[in-house]
């Protein structure tokens, strides 16, 4: 029987497609550049990070580096505009969930539609892989975010206490239960 569960497992997880070609997407009238993050991205995730957290780096340079790794799962995608980090996103696959682990858009990039793109592109990534749902979690205290998430569809799950360790903020964690109907195509200009 354990045999048999491993063979399962092991097709399971090598049917999850995290193959990534990168591409151009102009937002209003900004030519982003869209690509698989790597280890030499992590110096600006990490300033990106303190933008958009106040001076604070939630994720170290070991998370990044750990997560980046993780190659036949997870997807971390990076969006450029020059050679200036303005967003990116993370996401841990598996047949039953989609899990977002990260997404943080620059504060001089946000309400553009870059972080409902990169969404979008993720819960298409999570239907294309058979994934049930898509997961993540969200700070009590973010409305902007919690607002973006229900605007694709995710509904409150449960409350994580504490789960901010940094600032011992608690979480909500959101589901978007997926059916086989993908996300219409957004054009790939925004004006």
């Amino acid at each position: 029987m354990l045999k048999k569960f491993n063979q399962f497992f092991h097709q399971s997880v090598n049917q999850i497609d995290m193959s990534f070609i990168p591409f151009i997407l102009v937002i209003n009238g900004k030519i982003l550049q869209v690509m698989q993050a790597n280890d030499d991205n992590i110096p600006d995730l990490l300033v990106l990070e303190q933008q958009v957290y106040s001076g604070r780096t939630p994720w170290s340079q070991f998370s990044f580096a750990t997560e980046l790794r993780k190659r036949n799962n997870s997807l971390y995608l990076v969006v450029y505009h020059a050679s200036n980090l303005v967003a990116f996103i993370g996401a841990r696959f598996s047949p039953e969930e989609t899990h977002i682990t990260n997404i943080a858009v620059s504060p001089l990039y946000q309400h553009q539609h870059i972080g409902h793109y990169l969404m979008e592109m993720m819960i298409n990534s999570a239907r294309d892989n058979g994934s049930d749902c898509v997961t993540l979690e969200v700070r009590t205290d973010n409305e902007i975010a919690q607002r973006l998430y229900r605007s694709l569809g995710f509904t409150g799950n449960f409350i994580r206490k504490n789960y901010y360790q940094d600032t011992h903020t608690d979480a909500i964690n959101m589901v978007l239960w997926l059916s086989h109907i993908k996300l219409e195509k957004r054009s790939l200009r925004f004006e």
